[in-house]
């Protein structure tokens, strides 16, 4: 009970989903012990989107369109500053919302939902052989690291933002002297060596502890592992199967995939890439993600139980949501729902204006993506403020009839 308290409060202040977090556990609360029921299997002649979407009424995929349109009312507040929204049933698209002169052929944002692209990838490479698994140190991707404290770092530790690393991540301006989020953003022309180089400040695995700065080793991990950049990888091994063919993942000045952020593609792939983990990593007749990869990236980690493989577990703290409820979350609003017990994937983004160069961080990242609204007709925008229950309980009642 007093967590739900305090978890009511957090919400109140507009505390971002990594300071909830955060402040759940200093509180000392474990998150939500619920069992999660198995997820639904794929049937043999499940409907998956090619070039464009199987598009349906609701009522088709036993949904109430009254009780729907709600979500639709609450995104589209004066102040939401929402984009677009697709909601997704049975891997079929039952409502398709776009505000602000969008469309379905809009570019959206991801800020922090990069970091589950990023997980995924990761999860490729293991089931590929390329890398041995998640108890390897990173040290035999980052040679410096050999012979330090931070050879005991693991790629588990990594994953599940406990390495140990000194990280500051604090978007307010006035924190430039002390935010690392910040300074990497606007100072670090190698993002990468700047994130390598954090010293040491606990113990790898003791806590968690959210570190934009940890997602970014992975992109080292996968460039050394498999001789490619993130980015290009990703275009082989995860976006050309889902059939997401124009798509930006942002690098940093000197060529690195900035991994804790920054992929640029339309609302309505996002949402295939939520329907390949409501389905177990399965695209129509090939496993992309290996299916373990997937259970284990959704599952309680050892530091945290709201948080898995790069993925919010967002019914284990939220009991308001179905348990089995998972997101990537990004900054000023993105996200990527999915309920698998409901064979539900919901896609949020907030209004982006993007960058009509090269997605690349040169001179800085936030010279080219800005936040927060602070380049006037460029970056992303986001709302007053966003509540996933208010957002998500109509759409789970027009299933349930809650």
């Amino acid at each position: 009970m007093r967590c739900r308290s305090l978890l009511k409060t957090a919400g109140k202040r507009l505390i971002p989903m990594w300071g909830v977090a955060i402040f759940m556990l200093v509180a000392g609360c474990s998150g939500d012990d619920r069992e999660v029921a198995p997820w639904p299997t794929p049937a043999g002649d499940a409907s998956w989107p090619t070039t464009d979407w199987i598009v349906q009424n609701p009522v088709e995929q036993g949904m109430d369109e009254s009780v729907l349109s709600r979500a639709k009312d609450y995104a589209f507040q004066p102040g939401k500053n929402t984009q677009g929204v697709v909601v997704v049933r049975r891997g079929v698209l039952v409502a398709e919302w776009y505000g602000g002169g969008a469309d379905a052929g809009s570019w959206a944002a991801s800020w922090s939902v990069g970091k589950s692209f990023a997980s995924a990838l990761i999860g490729i490479a293991i089931g590929q052989g390329i890398i041995p698994g998640v108890e390897v140190s990173l040290a035999k991707y980052f040679p410096q690291w050999r012979g330090t404290d931070k050879a005991g770092i693991t790629l588990r530790d990594v994953l599940t933002m406990a390495s140990g690393l000194a990280w500051v991540e604090d978007y307010n301006p006035a924190a430039f002297g002390s935010s690392d989020i910040i300074r990497l953003g606007l100072a670090e022309r190698d993002q990468l060596a700047y994130a390598a180089n954090r010293e040491m400040a606990r113990q790898p695995g003791s806590r968690f502890h959210y570190s934009s700065g940890d997602t970014l080793l992975l992109s080292g991990v996968l460039e050394a592992a498999t001789g490619m950049k993130a980015g290009d990888f990703a275009v082989q091994a995860l976006f050309s199967p889902l059939g997401i063919n124009s798509v930006d993942w942002w690098t940093d000045a000197s060529g690195h995939t900035l991994t804790y952020c920054c992929v640029d593609m339309t609302s309505q792939d996002f949402a295939r890439f939520g329907l390949l983990y409501q389905r177990q990593g399965y695209w129509r007749n090939k496993q992309v993600v290996p299916a373990g990869w997937v259970a284990d990236s959704t599952s309680p980690s050892r530091s945290f139980r709201g948080y898995g493989y790069q993925w919010w577990l967002s019914g284990r703290t939220n009991r308001r949501l179905p348990a089995d409820t998972f997101a990537a979350v990004g900054y000023d609003g993105q996200y990527v729902y999915v309920i698998p017990s409901l064979e539900l994937v919901v896609v949020r983004n907030g209004r982006y204006v993007k960058y009509s160069g090269r997605p690349v961080a040169d001179p800085s990242l936030f010279a080219r993506y800005p936040a927060g609204g602070l380049i006037p007709n460029l970056g992303t925008v986001p709302p007053d403020e966003w509540k996933d229950t208010e957002f998500l309980t109509p759409i789970i009642d027009s299933i349930t009839g809650g």
